[in-house]
């Protein structure tokens, strides 16, 4: 998982720098076209802060200068909704410090969310998050995702750099539901994951979206690649 994440933020953002203020975090969003409220602009600026004082000892990201924070773990999620109408309710497989998740649910608060993470210090750190940011219709499911562990009902799955998309499907089938989707955050080079999808789960998941993109103002390529399932169809 560490060199997969490495490759996906391997490049640095361009442009000036920026202090690192809520006002500054506003403008950097707004640049990407990402408006948020006051409300939600002060859940994401208390999640930054959170992320900063608990890194050290939750070991939450490598990425720690405010800038690439704001580029490549809040830009890098909410931009997403520019491209695609999530359904409800999703889960978060991986979540880590809570990414997509949490900017997801924070710009999107009717979501229902479910952020999937089994590491102790990660877990302690989401429901701080949940509780500071008074988040609702939002929980952890604080164990490994796999078909028979995990097997609530859900109409989509969302996953960030964390393994190849056959991986997903396979952990996460118990759970999906016909019609739901499978939404993955990827860097450029994604082809080789989308072929093996087709061929091992063709007759049960259809691509209805691989759009590629960069980032705004920045050379980071992303994927957004969606599946959808047609099948109740046992996967192997």
């Amino acid at each position: 998982m560490k060199n997969r994440r490495e490759q996906f933020y391997r490049k640095k953002p361009t442009g000036p720098r920026m202090n690192p203020t809520k006002e500054s975090m506003d403008q950097m969003l707004k640049a990407a076209k990402i408006v948020l409220n006051p409300t939600q602009l002060e859940q994401l600026w208390k999640y930054h802060q959170l992320i900063r004082k608990r890194n050290e000892d939750r070991e939450l990201t490598r990425i720690v200068g405010f800038e690439p924070m704001v580029v490549k773990h809040y830009i890098d999620c909410m931009i997403l909704g520019q491209f695609w109408k999530f359904p409800s309710p999703i889960v978060d497989v991986g979540s880590g410090a809570g990414f997509p998740g949490i900017p997801l649910k924070i710009l999107f608060p009717s979501l229902k969310m479910i952020l999937a993470e089994p590491r102790p210090k990660r877990i302690e750190f989401l429901n701080e998050v949940i509780q500071e940011l008074g988040l609702k219709d939002i929980e952890v499911f604080e164990h490994k995702v796999v078909s028979r562990s995990f097997t609530t009902p859900v109409k989509a799955v969302i996953t960030r750099a964390v393994e190849t998309m056959d991986k997903t499907a396979l952990r996460t089938s118990g759970a999906l539901e016909v019609g739901g989707q499978l939404i993955f955050m990827k860097g450029p080079n994604a082809d080789d994951e989308i072929e093996e999808m087709k061929k091992r789960f063709g007759n049960t998941f259809t691509l209805i979206l691989d759009k590629a993109y960069n980032l705004p103002k920045t050379e980071h390529q992303r994927r957004l690649v969606v599946f959808c399932r047609t099948s109740e169809e046992s996967l192997k």
